[in-house]
């Protein structure tokens, strides 16, 4: 058997790695950071570990329960209640709830039953592609009108995706709301979430280690700086120099892509990928001596904060678990050209203390005990009318070569779970035309998801 090259150790990176490695396969795997994760990189507070970006699942999210409970780590997820909350009109509402929007002031009767309605809709209806067309300003405007735009969705989708806020496809927003929907329904139980006991880190450390037992290498804090291709083979080439390949499979974001292998792709393709458009993210997270609100997940839905949503994991997850300090995530989705994207910790988080204390007014600096923050250069494709035609193939023009990255998530949206669930779709390909090369029959090779 050839020797198989996986760019990034991600949970896709790592899931594609697993499924080849228990095959037999050789598989080699290059990680730039110190630690396998990507973006469920972990820090301690009270000495438990902990997602320096936030993560849950939802009770349909089965790829990731499935692969857990594979892997001998599914009884430590836990179900748990969770509380929402929205941030509009200078003031906390509560908003997870049918009881709840009956109380909701922002709105009137006649909105509200549009926004039911039009909720229940998308929560219940698997016909996405009637949404891919249409963008969600659109969509919403015209079936729930200008109060609920103005009110709810127009100020998140601002606050997410800035002036391309009103290019974004109403599917994206039916992959959030039919994701959600269908959690609720499965569960029932109301809306639960899951996390796991020890963090996620528990997921990410079984699978390194079935995939070291079974044969694979980490090159850990060695990022690729460039494929090569000569001869029919791969040279993958870091700091430390070149190690050959016969197949590649690049498990990062697509700017990642272009930049270590875009010369060998075809021009068409190398053009849509470049057209492709995706926001940053800063998150902050605080460990606290006092909660700062009631919610678990918060949304903001107003143009003057400077951030997206918080997150109060401790409302979630006990806080006993972590020194019995208070652990709040304030996320922040930017592009990189924003001023506050390249800014300190200090200076980030002297922007948001107004904020917080609008928030809450007795609220006061000395309520925080650390801090730490963390960026994601690619965190959120921007979806746009049209899409399903930009998405990256998994198998790219160059045989041989492979693509599994964020951006071909459709018409779900990103997360733990998709990255699992396509990852497994990028292995079985590998090993199609693995197979094929060997006399087997190998699979199409305008592949895409």
């Amino acid at each position: 058997m050839g020797e198989i090259a996986v760019v990034g150790a991600g949970l896709a990176g790592l899931t594609v790695a697993y499924r080849l490695t228990q095959q037999g396969y050789r598989v080699r795997i290059y990680e730039r950071y110190p630690r396998p994760g990507g973006l469920a990189r972990i820090i301690e507070v009270g000495g438990e570990p902990l997602e320096a970006i936030y993560h849950h699942l939802f009770t349909s999210d089965r790829a990731c329960v499935a692969l857990a409970e594979e892997l001998g780590v599914g009884e430590l997820l836990e179900w748990l209640p969770s509380r929402m909350g929205i941030w509009t009109e200078g003031r906390l509402w509560d908003f997870g709830t049918p009881v709840s929007l009956l109380r909701f002031g922002p709105l009137g009767p006649v909105d509200k039953l549009r926004f039911v309605l039009a909720t229940l809709r998308l929560q219940t209806t698997g016909r996405y592609q009637q949404f891919e067309n249409v963008t969600a300003a659109e969509w919403t405007r015209r079936t729930q009108g200008e109060r609920v735009w103005r009110t709810v969705w127009g100020p998140l989708f601002y606050q997410k995706f800035a002036d391309r806020a009103e290019q974004v496809a109403m599917v994206w927003l039916w992959g959030k709301l039919r994701l959600r929907g269908r959690s609720r329904s499965e569960s029932g139980m109301g809306e639960r979430l899951g996390y796991m006991r020890g963090s996620f880190a528990r997921l990410v450390t079984a699978l390194e280690d079935r995939i070291t037992a079974a044969g694979g290498e980490f090159l850990l804090s060695e990022p690729v700086r460039r494929i090569e291709r000569a001869d029919g083979r791969f040279q993958v080439v870091t700091r430390a120099g070149a190690q050959p390949a016969d197949q590649v499979v690049v498990a990062a974001p697509v700017p990642d892509h272009i930049e270590i292998a875009g010369h060998l792709l075809a021009e068409g393709e190398l053009r849509r990928l470049q057209g492709l458009q995706a926001t940053s993210a800063i998150c902050t997270v605080l460990e606290m001596s006092r909660s700062l609100t009631p919610f678990y997940w918060l949304n903001i839905a107003d143009p003057e904060m400077p951030f997206g949503g918080l997150i109060e994991h401790t409302n979630y997850i006990p806080r006993e678990r972590y020194g019995g300090r208070h652990i709040l995530y304030i996320s922040n989705y930017l592009f990189p050209d924003h001023p506050l994207y390249r800014a300190t910790k200090d200076d980030v988080l002297r922007s948001y203390l107004p904020a917080l204390r609008r928030l809450n007014p007795a609220f006061d600096r000395s309520w925080i005990l650390a801090s730490h923050h963390v960026r994601a250069d690619y965190a959120q494709p921007v979806v746009t009318v049209g899409y399903r035609e930009q998405i990256p193939a998994m198998r790219s023009s160059v045989p041989g070569l492979y693509l599994c990255c964020m951006a071909q998530i459709f018409p779900e949206d990103r997360g733990m779970n998709y990255a699992i669930a396509y990852a497994d779709r990028v292995a079985r390909l590998v090993m199609e035309d693995l197979r094929g090369a060997d006399g087997g029959a190998a699979g199409s090779a305008a592949e895409t998801i």
